[in-house]
């Protein structure tokens, strides 16, 4: 049987250390039969003028190789080179930038799709409003458009961006968003079909063992509370030092990219910032660590962390740690094991219980088994109408 074809156009790019839904949304697509063209967020010649960062390099090295493949050679994934691309910067936030900067990619991004069997396809799968002027060019049978977060909360988040996305919203057959509080943002879009589509969690990698301690743990003492994940101005930075130098008999590890934590979190013995982990490697950190950690500032970054689903909780869960967040409401829907808290002191008592209290790990990692990526997939399936075919591979 020929196998369908999906053509996803996304943001993050397809080996970042931040493996996100559409990743995981990808991976499952090809385990129920599809054919995955995996393009990311362009960029340009004036990226690697501004630096040499780890992901700049990575997202031109796709680029340069006319991309890569996995899953057994069923996903390609490609990252576009343009001379401009959007960005909230004079000239970059225009409109003719946002909708035709393919146009200016070299090779030419439709021609390389089609040269790939991707000028027609059977869905069309995007999360970034950076694509939509070149995705009308594709032939499709349906379309969706994926709401994680609310754009209009980003900085980058143009006026005409909004204006982009409101036009894609309206356009595709579907509009899926990842968190409750998305609803209203999502009916203000105007779509013609929505649905409720949370985030979920590759349950096999997660849990999966057992993992040999990560070197760097040699010298770090335990009980470890561990966060992964981005550290953006919507990381409680004041609540982490604050619970930092109040428990300094509990160590905490901060994975991910660690500039600005740097720059906000005093230097104490017990705070170990890693930087960045490759997605295969986050296991091992996870269960040798003692209390998963979700602290995010609710109070001055509501309508960004209000409609945020994290995944690291089903990810925490699914190594059998306990986790410790901050309340806020789509957290609350979830009715998960998770302890949610309300302050500083809340915090901190919550992370002593979670140490002192003797959690059975089956129960985490149950409630984590019933929220797997697979099942995403199958919904996602079910919403346009194709049925779910046997699940082959194991990515």
């Amino acid at each position: 049987m020929k196998r369908k074809r999906l053509l996803m156009a996304t943001c993050n790019y397809w080996n970042s250390p931040f493996q996100v839904g559409s990743h995981h949304l990808a991976r499952g697509f090809v385990r129920a039969g599809w054919e995955v063209a995996f393009v990311s967020d362009p960029i340009s010649p004036w990226h690697l003028l501004g630096g040499q960062a780890k992901d700049v390099r990575e997202r031109y090295d796709l680029y340069q190789h006319n991309g890569t493949t996995d899953c057994d050679g069923h996903v390609w994934a490609y990252v576009p080179g343009a001379l401009l691309t959007p960005h909230n910067k004079p000239l970059l936030r225009t409109r003719w930038v946002g909708e035709r900067w393919a146009q200016l990619s070299w090779p030419r991004l439709i021609e390389t799709l089609r040269a790939r069997g991707f000028g027609e396809v059977d869905l069309v799968y995007c999360d970034s409003v950076a694509h939509v002027g070149w995705l009308k060019e594709i032939v499709c049978q349906k379309s969706l458009y994926r709401i994680t977060d609310c754009l209009s909360g980003f900085t980058k988040a143009t006026p005409v961006a909004l204006n982009l996305e409101r036009e894609l919203a309206g356009s595709v057959d579907l509009v899926v968003y990842a968190a409750r509080s998305l609803e209203e943002y999502v009916k203000a879009l105007l779509p013609k079909s929505m649905a409720y589509l949370p985030n979920a969690v590759n349950y096999a990698h997660f849990n999966a063992g057992p993992y040999p301690a990560p070197p760097e743990y040699a010298a770090i003492a335990r009980p470890i509370a561990i966060y992964v994940g981005a550290m953006d101005v919507w990381f409680d930075y004041r609540l982490m030092d604050e619970v930092v130098a109040r428990l300094p008999d509990v160590s905490f590890v901060l994975i991910g990219p660690d500039e600005l934590a740097k720059q906000r979190l005093r230097a104490r013995p017990n705070l170990h910032l890693l930087g960045r982990r490759a997605y295969r490697d986050l296991p091992a950190y996870l269960h040798h660590a003692d209390v998963g950690l979700i602290p995010f500032d609710v109070a001055n970054h509501a309508e960004l962390v209000r409609s945020i689903h994290p995944l690291k909780l089903y990810e925490y869960f699914a190594c059998g740690l306990p986790v410790v967040a901050v309340e806020w409401e789509e957290l609350t829907y979830l009715k998960s094991p998770a302890h949610l808290c309300r302050g500083t002191e809340d915090f901190v008592l919550a992370i002593e219980r979670a140490l002192s209290n003797r959690f059975a790990k089956t129960e985490l990692q149950s409630y984590a088994a019933a929220h797997d990526w697979g099942q995403r997939v199958a919904t996602l399936l079910s919403h346009l109408g194709h049925p779910m075919e046997q699940e082959r591979g194991g990515w």
